[in-house]
């Protein structure tokens, strides 16, 4: 039985930066999941590397968030998303609200 992917892919197409301590590189996003991202960087990386992504989902929508990386094949990287701190005034990043009920 072949295996199926279980998380939607959504190909992002957006420019970025890697950060790792003070050494900062670009990178192209290509795709993300609720999980993960998958880009491209000349940084060279290792497997279970802790590493800072920080790309603009929207023009006032900044996602910062701390990966880990699963795999690396210069200049491929996949990670898992760790932690993430969107950063914006965009409903598209904005916090779910709660009715209150009387």
């Amino acid at each position: 039985m072949a295996h199926t992917r279980g998380l939607f892919r959504v190909r992002l197409e957006r420019t970025g930066e890697i950060r790792r301590g003070e050494t900062v590189a670009g990178c192209e996003l290509l795709d993300l999941t609720e999980k993960g991202v998958q880009f491209k960087t000349a940084l060279p990386v290792e497997a279970g590397e802790l590493l800072r992504l920080r790309f603009s989902l929207t023009d006032d929508c900044i996602i910062t968030c701390t990966i880990q990386v699963a795999r690396a094949s210069t200049p491929y990287v996949g990670a898992t998303i760790a932690a993430i701190l969107p950063s914006c005034t965009s409903a598209v990043c904005a916090k779910p609200r709660t009715s209150s009920r009387s």
